[in-house]
């Protein structure tokens, strides 16, 4: 049984330090929550849901960070409340690898359903309106309902994408529409003159050379801008969900050592992939601060805050 209610903010538009990852200066989420159930999700262990814990069980959730996917409470003020934030503020933030870009959304899927899609739209609309960078990223396909607004210079459509491999996907985040339908979407997007990305994340250990190959040869057909890449680690509840979810792999990478070995194995084979296929100048690795000590710390200091290569046609 799923939780769905609603839930009032402030200030729907937070500065954020995704930046480290390339990805932007500010996000908006549309929703506490998600229904999609991944197991891996890192977000219930953040902060947003550590110190909401009183506020969430008041509305029913038990346990919020193992109840992942079983709860949403949607934002429905968002866009009224970030016309407010907008035309109040001053300055915005613009860091080298943020770029001043503003992510729906960092915490939840903006277009998971039809009532959270259309929130994102109002928001996209809004932050255009205002001349905003904006990108979107989701599993889900229903955002192919929106092109006729996100279609333009100054928004980036990326889709969360793995694996191809529908029956895994079932397995390791079973309410999200499956990587077939995802792909399909952004074999569309690139029809219309989206401007798209992808986030081959994250990647189970099991994917090799051979897999990393025959992936980016397939997503090269919709040519997306950036592919950010990092594999799944097993911290904090996710790992407990995992195993749950009878994903065994989980075990394994719960140790520091053995995530490090394998995180670095399939750093190693995505590049020589990306190489071969010839993106190599787009791939965009999410490095991440505690592999220090297992990798050349020039190599992960390069990685952690790059900005991507992508172009964006206004200037904040």
């Amino acid at each position: 049984m799923t939780i769905t209610g609603i839930e009032e903010i402030i200030n729907p538009l937070q500065e954020s330090k995704l930046n480290k990852k390339g990805l932007c200066d500010y996000v908006i989420n549309v929703a506490t929550g998600c229904t999609h159930g991944c197991s891996f999700c890192y977000v219930p262990s953040t902060p947003v849901i550590r110190t909401n814990q009183q506020h969430l069980k008041e509305k029913g959730i038990n346990d919020p960070q193992l109840d992942w996917g079983k709860y949403l409470l949607i934002r429905e003020d968002i866009p009224e409340k970030l016309t407010e934030v907008l035309e109040k503020k001053k300055t915005w933030k613009t860091t080298p690898s943020g770029k001043g870009v503003v992510l729906l959304s960092s915490g939840t899927d903006p277009y998971q359903n039809k009532q959270t899609a259309k929130i994102t739209l109002g928001a996209v609309e809004i932050l255009l309106k205002h001349k905003k960078r904006i990108r979107i990223l989701t599993r889900s396909p229903l955002w192919l309902n929106h092109l006729n607004t996100l279609v333009d210079n100054n928004i980036t459509v990326g889709m969360s994408l793995p694996y191809l491999d529908d029956e895994l996907s079932r397995k390791i985040e079973p309410f999200a529409p499956p990587p077939s339908l995802r792909y399909n979407a952004l074999l569309k997007g690139h029809q219309r003159g989206c401007r798209l990305y992808v986030a081959i994340a994250p990647t189970p250990p099991m994917m090799k050379l051979d897999d990393f190959q025959y992936y980016l040869e397939k997503i090269m057909k919709f040519k997306p801008e950036v592919i950010f890449w990092e594999p799944i680690n097993a911290r904090g509840s996710n790992g407990k969900r995992m195993l749950d979810a009878g994903l065994d792999f989980a075990s394994i990478i719960a140790d520091k050592k053995n995530w490090a070995e394998n995180f670095i194995l399939q750093w190693d084979a995505i590049e020589t992939a990306a190489k071969s296929v010839g993106c190599l100048d787009r791939l965009h690795i999410w490095a991440d601060a505690q592999l220090k000590g297992f990798v050349d710390e020039t190599k992960l200091t390069d990685w952690i805050g790059k900005p991507t290569v992508e172009q964006w046609a206004n200037n904040i």
